[in-house]
């Protein structure tokens, strides 16, 4: 025992912990500043708590409790209510994670700052977990892990074992009726068939149909840090393209498989578009930057990370899981993570390089078709994710927020690997515009399904209906 939780007792059990802790002294050895935490009253009868850390290369100095207006003088400050603190503390989670989902409140110092030490951050509120174990435990009984009842669902087949082990989906039972031709026929006011008849008019566009000669013209114009960063950036959509084209049919199957015609019909856009999105970006290539090298050198290991394992892996389940955990951790990697964080964040910077140079019109043209594309994209992501919570409860919830914790600090890696071999940035882009607009694309989209714990299915489809008529 330790003392109080969050008295000066347990801040000096946490040092100690902290400077025993081989992981933080590996992952914070570069990490030399003071960080503060904020423990905001959970009732009327609690005190906020302050607490100051001075971290130095691997250690921790000192570690104080001391007066919130002290905090003024430290690097980052991160505030929380008490029960928010108590959830890192008995189940544990990923700052960042947090900060970005808006759990946690970062009042000073800036997240693009914070993103190099994320790793380091994860282990020093690990070591904080040990200390109050057994207190947690004496005081409450104990709860099931958040991960825990859903571990299951994500089972995989490791080597060496059978065909019998593997979890099959339900077999397709024999039809004995059709819905367009029943009494009903199809929704026209559901949400993924406004989506549709929006996809038959905007959807319906030809990259070879895009006039690249101006963008021609103004390549050899660009500095070589310029082009290399356009292409790099492309060759990143390009790849991601490819990915979802090759990968996303299982989601096709299982929501065909479960009888949701009009989810289906509106989902045999996304491989058309898709696959576009893979012929436009080749033009890129084929008419502007021609003097490409190998592209796959600009996919970093995070890069890779999430489109050579973690989407392929994701959707593939689907052939052999259809279970509701396996639809939403599908849609999360692919809406959430893939559209709604890496390309949202990629859109925002060709706009920002190609409206404030006014260059390559070609390319503005090309991007804001697919972008056009991507947003029905996302729209249906947040209607599935949201029915699906509605329809299940944490059953899916849980899943859903277990991974975007494990894959959002992942690719915000990915954002900030972008810029990372450029100095100064070209074009004059501000690495951390960048990571802030995903955190509000993110941030935006997380709350709107969070609230479907709260809705009906009905209220699920009257919201979504809304957002797909826009």
């Amino acid at each position: 025992m330790s003392g109080e939780l969050f008295s000066q007792p347990w801040v000096d059990a946490w040092k100690d912990q902290i400077n025993r802790s081989a992981g933080y002294a590996k992952a914070a050895s570069s990490w030399n500043d003071n960080v503060g935490l904020v423990i905001e009253p959970a009732g009327a009868d609690d005190d906020t708590v302050a607490i100051l850390l001075d971290l130095h290369s691997g250690s921790c100095r000192r570690a104080r409790r001391s007066p919130p207006e002290e905090l003024e003088s430290a690097d980052y400050v991160l505030s929380a209510p008490r029960p928010v603190w108590m959830d890192f503390l008995e189940n544990g989670r990923d700052p960042v994670w947090a900060l970005m989902s808006g759990k946690v409140k970062l009042t000073r110092g800036s997240l693009t700052g914070l993103m190099p030490y994320a790793g380091a951050a994860k282990q020093l509120l690990a070591a904080a977990q040990g200390i109050v174990i057994e207190e947690l435990e004496s005081e409450s009984p104990a709860v099931e892990s958040e991960s825990s009842g859903s571990d299951a669902a994500r089972a995989t087949v490791e080597p060496g074992s059978s065909e019998s082990d593997k979890p099959t989906a339900a077999p397709v039972p024999e039809r004995t009726s059709y819905r367009s031709t029943g009494q009903t026929g199809l929704d026209r006011s559901s949400p993924p068939m406004r989506l549709w008849e929006k996809a038959k008019v905007r959807g319906v566009w030809n990259p070879a149909e895009i006039d690249f000669t101006q963008d021609r013209q103004e390549w050899s114009g660009l500095t070589s840090d310029e082009r290399d960063l356009l292409i790099r950036e492309t060759s990143l959509f390009l790849a991601g393209e490819e990915a979802v084209t090759l990968d996303l049919l299982p989601l096709l199957q299982v929501i065909a498989a479960e009888g949701r015609l009009e989810e289906e019909i509106y989902l045999t856009s996304f491989l058309w578009e898709e696959a576009k999105h893979v012929d436009a970006f080749s033009r890129f290539f084929e008419e502007i930057a021609t003097e490409r090298d190998e592209l796959d050198r600009f996919h970093t290991e995070s890069y890779r990370h999430i489109f050579y394992r973690e989407l392929p892996a994701a959707l593939a389940r689907l052939r052999t899981d259809d279970s509701p955990e396996a639809q939403a951790e599908a849609s999360v990697t692919y809406h959430m993570i893939v559209e709604g964080v890496l390309a949202e964040t990629g859109y925002h910077a060709y706009y920002t390089v190609l409206d404030r140079h006014r260059v390559l019109p070609g390319m503005r043209t090309l991007v804001g078709h697919v972008q056009s594309d991507e947003a029905r994209h996302l729209a249906y992501g947040v209607f599935l994710l949201s029915r699906l919570v509605a329809e299940h409860g944490d059953r899916v919830w849980l899943p859903i927020e277990r991974r975007m914790e494990e894959l959002l600090p992942v690719a915000l890696r990915i954002i900030e690997e972008a810029f990372a071999a450029y100095d100064p940035v070209p074009f004059g882009l501000s690495p951390a515009d960048f990571v802030d607009f995903a955190q509000d694309q993110f941030r935006r989209r997380f709350s709107r399904i969070e609230k479907a714990r709260r809705q009906s299915l009905d209220e699920v489809y009257r919201i979504s209906l809304d957002t797909a008529s826009a």
